[in-house]
């Protein structure tokens, strides 16, 4: 799922030191979230599905690796032993193909989301569910390479909408859940994007801020702060 503080970082654009330094050398020796079940779902048995698919892992493991600019096209050829011209055949540039990584790694989360949330019935229930998902997923190292590519340079202005509608994908599950909530009488009726901001930026803040505080805690450990994050919010917005 693309972090909101991704996309603050480009839309501000103000390139600088990658804060996700410490991260990325982290994510090499312990790659978690959901890119250790694989960014892609590409079951086709064509000879241009597999070889497509074949550039898609190879590349995602490569930007996870290294990260977004120090990633060679020739590199992507080499790991995936695929010529140049059949790489470009798929993916007409280096942005496709990592944009087409991550967003098909957000589809992923969020049809993740939507098969706990189906199981689940209960509003209070759903917002703890979702920080839980939230907590599950607050190393993957697909999120560093995107701050770093969102800051890297200037982009054009379709790259742009690329990564706002990786921001609105997500955003989805927030976005829906509380507008459930509100039309429930759950939660007090608001500004629904304000709402939104808050609590994705919350739920996006809590790893971030364990990852760089305590970059030794696990995933059990930051559920807990994302447990009693998801009961203060409640108890500040409930109706």
């Amino acid at each position: 799922m693309l972090r909101q503080c991704v996309f603050l970082i480009y839309a501000a654009g103000k390139p600088g030191n990658n804060l996700c330094s410490n991260h990325e050398a982290r994510a090499i020796i312990r790659p978690v979230g959901r890119f250790r079940r694989g960014v892609t779902g590409i079951k086709g048995r064509s000879d241009g599905e597999e070889t497509k698919r074949r550039i898609v892992q190879q590349a995602a493991w490569l930007f996870v690796q290294k990260g977004y600019a120090a990633v060679k096209v020739n590199e992507v050829c080499m790991a995936a032993k695929v010529s140049k011209g059949s790489l470009y055949h798929h993916f007409p540039s280096k942005d496709e193909l990592f944009l087409s990584i991550v967003e098909e790694d957000t589809e992923k989360w969020l049809a993740e989301w939507e098969l706990i949330r189906a199981r689940i019935s209960g509003i209070e229930e759903r917002f703890y569910a979702l920080g839980e998902h939230y907590a599950n997923d607050f190393q993957n190292p697909l999120i560093c390479g995107l701050e770093e590519y969102a800051r890297s340079r200037t982009h054009t202005e379709e790259i742009h909408q690329r990564l706002s509608q990786l921001y609105d994908s997500g955003a989805t599950a927030c976005r829906n859940l509380l507008q459930e909530s509100m039309d429930s009488g759950y939660l007090a009726s608001g500004n629904l994007d304000h709402y939104v901001v808050i609590v994705c930026g919350m739920l996006e803040g809590i790893g971030r801020v364990r990852e760089i505080t305590a970059p030794s805690e696990g995933t059990a450990e930051v559920m807990k702060y994302y447990r009693d994050g998801v009961r203060l919010l409640l108890q500040g917005m409930r109706a």
